[in-house]
This record gives structure tokens, sequence and C-alpha cells, in this order.
């Protein structure tokens, strides 16, 4: 006996914008300020929102912030498939970039320990 494939079929995947798009149309519906939202991102799919010529000019915009998509702050890179964070999560803006920056401890060696030999009773 074959038992039947009951797997749900796979949505086709579209544009980088337009899954952000609905990401965020979504949330608007369920009432999350755009303010609390971020866009975390794969670095494949912000290099694809940039250059997608089907995005209008206005919808992109870079401040002293970094960018945003539709008025929601995007995170670059730190992730391998791109979300959108509603601000319910104790994700934190920006944190994946300063844990980066921050300084790393130089590893150092354990230093040796001699070690004391007792010294053998003659045996008689």
């Amino acid at each position: 006996m074959v038992t039947p494939n009951t797997q749900k079929p796979s949505r086709r995947r579209g544009s980088a914008a337009e899954e952000a798009r609905m990401a965020i149309e979504a949330a608007d519906a369920d009432g999350v300020k755009r303010s609390a939202m971020t866009l975390r991102m794969t670095l494949r799919d912000v290099s694809e929102l940039k250059r997608d010529p089907k995005v209008a000019m206005a919808d992109i915009s870079y401040s002293a912030d970094g960018m945003r998509y539709l008025g929601v702050a995007v995170d670059q890179g730190g992730v391998t498939q791109s979300t959108l964070d509603r601000g319910d999560t104790s994700y934190r803006r920006g944190a994946a970039a300063e844990a980066a920056a921050a300084p790393k401890p130089k590893a150092t060696r354990k230093k040796a320990v001699k070690k004391v030999v007792a010294a053998a009773e003659p045996v008689a």
C-alpha cells in the first residue's frame, strides 16, 4: 500500500519586497505599530530588496538609525531566514551589530604548574 502524501503544498515564495510587504500588512491588520516592528532580513534579501525595480524609491529610506522599508526598521544579517519581529519578543534591535563590534578578550595560555616530586624513601 502506498500512503498518499499529505503534506501541504508549499506556497511559492515571492520577492523579498513582496514577502516583507505581506508580513507588514498582516501585522498592521493585527494592530501592531510600525515603530515596534523590525524586519530581520538576510543579507541576500536586503540586497534583493534594494535592487528590486518594482519597489518605489519612497518605500525605502535611510537615516542615522539605519535602513527602513515601509517605515519599519530593517536589521541586516545575523539570520538564516528573513522574518518580521512584531515587538512582542525579547529581540532587541541592533543587538547583533553591537555584539559583533564588541572587543573579544584575547586568549591566554595557562601558566605551567611545577609538579613537586616527593623524595622516595630508601628501600632496606
